[in-house]
């Protein structure tokens, strides 16, 4: 307690990160999620981000809940993104 004031330390950003792939014999195919990570929380996304599902639902699940994309980077047929949420 500083004075009359008391200090609390903020909750870090919950943090989401994704590993995708494309079918590369199918250029029309969607992406779909290999792999994803999760630091604090991603409700209520957490149903979306299941191995197999559709990256795009995610990504749309989790930018309408608060989070941003702050990266996104292609590796030939794979790719990653991470999402953060300030509290």
């Amino acid at each position: 307690m500083i004075g009359n004031q008391s200090v609390s330390i903020p909750k870090p950003p919950d943090s989401v990160t994704i590993l995708w792939q494309r079918n590369p014999l199918d250029r029309r195919a969607p992406r779909t999620i290999v792999e994803a990570s999760v630091i604090g929380s991603a409700k209520p996304c957490q149903r979306l981000l299941q191995n197999g599902m559709r990256y795009r639902d995610a990504a749309e699940c989790l930018r309408s809940n608060g989070f941003e994309q702050i990266t996104s980077e292609r590796l030939g047929v794979f790719g990653l993104a991470v999402f953060v949420r300030e509290s």
